[in-house]
C-alpha cells in the first residue's frame, strides 16, 4: 500500500522540478536542503511526543496502599 502523501511533498516536487529548469542550483539546493531537514526534525519530534504520549498512558496510576488512620 503506498504512503499518505503530503502537502509538503506535493511542495518538494515543485522545488526539484524548479530546480531542473534553472540555471543556478545553488540557491535552490540549499532551500531544498533546508526544507528536508526541517522535515526530518519535526517528523522526529513528533514521534518522540507519541511515544512519550504513549508511555505515560500505557504507565498505571499508582494508589496508596496502606492502613488508614
Amino acid at each position: 500500500m503506498p504512503k499518505k502523501r503530503e502537502p509538503v511533498d506535493d511542495v518538494l516536487d515543485a522545488i526539484v522540478w524548479m530546480r531542473r529548469k534553472s540555471k543556478k542550483h545553488e540557491a535552490v539546493d540549499d532551500f531544498i536542503n533546508a526544507l528536508l531537514t526541517m522535515r526530518k526534525t519535526t517528523k522526529k519530534k513528533a514521534r518522540k511526543k507519541t511515544k512519550k504520549k504513549a508511555k505515560n498512558s500505557a504507565k498505571p496510576k499508582s494508589t496508596k496502599v496502606g492502613r488508614s488512620k
